[in-house]
């Protein structure tokens, strides 16, 4: 019978996943708790993951250590058992190769949409053998959702299980609609982590448009159908605005206290420009000037 040591690292899932990955060691019961990231391994595998992640910034350790039942020795005195329990085991895992259905629980079931797409990026399909599954791949996407702090993909039969857990304190809070933008801009960057971006890099938007909907697209064959989910990411805009700053006198001091009006706008401001031109009682300052605007939806 195998057992399973639970192990700890300072790390990402997706990065601590791909270094498994790449070193075929199977994962299971994956989680994350603040900066670290837990999951189980076969005994077996235990020296190997700690060659794996050597180095001093991954502070591996051991969380519950796996122990090996002593009745190996008894198989081997029965062996028609043994040879039965081979073949059953053979024909049972021939059978599971095939997935008739792909089941998504837990407190992030409404992510259900989002989860499957993953999963069928990573190899898996109704009706289909999954010899090609990318489990752990899927498993780090899926934790990288927003509010995920649980997933676990396993098989039973002919029926593959994802358990995903959410936040507590974010269950039935998510916004179900789509992004919109609150003004003109340009798009600086665009980044849909749940849903379909309406726009690219470089698109001018104006105040009112779709910037993430909330719906994907998942593609069966060479089919391909819409389905609604949760809409999640964030869009940086370029956008521009101007203002009049009036001052007793023109002086550096004075236009140094126009350009930080600018600061009320955003802090991350890109470009200013200034002209002066003189009016009743003094000088007023017309200031130009561009600045980055964030939007996001359903993200921290």
């Amino acid at each position: 019978m195998t057992k399973y040591t639970q192990i700890s690292i300072v790390s990402t899932a997706e990065a601590a996943l791909k270094k498994l990955k790449k070193a075929e060691v199977g994962v299971y019961n994956c989680k994350k708790s603040g900066a670290n990231f837990l999951f189980c391994v076969k005994d077996k595998d235990l020296k190997k993951v700690f060659a794996i992640f050597s180095k001093p910034c991954y502070n591996i350790t051991v969380e519950n250590l796996g122990r090996k039942a002593g009745f190996l020795k008894s198989l081997v005195n029965r062996i028609g058992l043994l040879v039965g329990a081979f073949i059953f085991v053979a024909a049972a895992a021939v059978s599971n190769s095939f997935v008739f259905k792909i089941s998504v629980s837990g407190s992030g079931s409404y992510l259900s949409p989002e989860v499957k797409r993953i999963v069928y990026e990573a190899g898996a399909k109704e009706f289909s053998m999954c010899t090609g599954f990318d489990a752990p791949a899927a498993t780090g996407k899926i934790l990288a959702l927003p509010n995920v702090t649980f997933c676990n993909i396993q098989r039973r039969g002919s029926i593959l299980l994802v358990d995903v857990q959410v936040d507590e304190e974010h269950t039935g809070k998510a916004e179900l609609s789509s992004l919109v933008s609150d003004r003109a801009g340009v798009v600086k960057n665009i980044v849909a982590i749940c849903g379909t971006a309406r726009v690219a890099e470089g698109d001018r938007v104006n105040a009112g448009d779709t910037l993430i909907s909330a719906y994907t697209v998942i593609s069966e064959g060479e089919d391909e159908r819409r389905v609604d989910c949760l809409a999640a990411g964030y869009c940086e805009l370029e956008c521009s605005a101007s203002y009049e700053y009036s001052a007793a006198e023109e002086s550096d001091e004075n236009l140094q206290s126009a350009y930080a009006q600018a600061l009320l706008y955003s802090e991350e401001i890109l470009s200013r420009t200034h002209t002066v031109k003189a009016v009743e009682g003094g000088v007023m300052y017309v200031i130009e000037f561009t600045y980055l605007h964030k939007l996001s939806i359903n993200i921290s």
